[in-house]
């Protein structure tokens, strides 16, 4: 039994986990996980069981499993699993408090051109005040 790859990968603001183990000559087969939130949304299972025999077989079954485990973070990288009820629902979170975030910020930056007291001269130069001071 080899020892496993484990990476967590931030994908649009949502932290998942990408698992990949070696069962072992045993039970031969290399299983990779991929996790949001300790619930598994996908896997993949391969079977080595058809070359148990061959020469240097822990390089083989590590160069397996290194290849499924990239596999599995190129797919989430790639939006694969972004359809995945768990995972969706997480992205629209992440995404309305971005919006959230982002109109809000909008809000911050919008002159008051309303008060008729003032002329577009002195609205501006209070925005320029407003701005300055914040940084």
């Amino acid at each position: 039994m080899l020892p496993g790859y484990n990476h967590n990968i931030i994908h649009k603001g949502v932290t998942f986990h990408v698992q990949t183990e070696d069962s072992g000559k045993d039970n031969p087969f290399i299983m990779t996980h991929l996790f949001i939130g300790g619930n598994i949304i996908a896997t993949k299972k391969t079977s080595y069981m058809d070359i148990i025999k061959v020469n240097d077989l822990e390089k083989v079954v590590a160069d397996i499993m290194k290849e499924q485990h990239k596999k599995m973070v190129t797919e989430l990288r790639d939006g694969t699993y972004d359809t995945h009820v768990l995972v969706k629902d997480l992205l629209s979170d992440k995404a309305a408090v971005k919006q959230e975030q982002l109109s809000t910020n909008q809000k911050e930056k919008t002159l008051n051109i309303d008060d008729e007291t003032k002329n577009l001269d002195e609205v501006i130069l209070d925005y320029l005040v407003e701005t300055t001071e914040e940084k």
